[in-house]
């Protein structure tokens, strides 16, 4: 992939990820389900390591927007790391939803612990609190991420 279209396809995985985020979200307690996890985790594959870029940036806007600016510093990171993750260790294989499994698992398991830190270190207690609603946010960014992933890759969009 060239670097104009890898540039192109991160501004707009960066504004899916927003919307995926603030638009498409639904409310929980401690929180929202929200779409952003699965597209994350879709650029992984298009974009390879570079969509952490894409990733964290989209995700600290849907911050700011939604009125969690003390997370922006947490996020940056996390959802960066979401899109990384799971980029590096798929580097080089064939994408089948098997394969993805365990690298789109990890990726949201490091989602839940990195908002169980942040939570405790903003909240004191409040990361045990929001656990839960985290788990869930994961499994449904995992699935979102699979079915997603799947649908791209049949496409024909090449990943980098």
């Amino acid at each position: 992939m060239n670097n104009y279209r890898k540039l192109t396809y991160g501004g707009l995985i960066g504004a899916l990820v927003f919307l995926g985020t603030y638009v498409l979200a639904f409310p929980i307690p401690n929180g929202y389900l929200n779409l952003g996890d699965g597209f994350i985790l879709i650029s992984s594959v298009i974009l390879g390591p570079f969509a952490a870029v894409p990733a964290a940036i989209g995700s600290i806007l849907a911050d700011i927007s939604a009125g969690y600016a003390m997370y922006v510093p947490f996020t940056f990171v996390i959802k960066g790391l979401v899109a990384y993750v799971p980029a590096m260790l798929l580097k080089g294989k064939k994408i089948t939803w098997k394969t993805l499994v365990f690298p789109f698992a990890a990726a949201e398991l490091i989602m839940v612990a990195g908002y169980f830190i942040a939570d405790t270190i903003l909240w004191d207690l409040g990361g045990l609190a929001a656990l839960p609603f985290n788990l869930l946010q994961g499994l449904f960014g995992l699935l979102i991420g699979l079915l997603g992933t799947v649908v791209v890759v049949k496409s024909g969009i090449k990943r980098s």
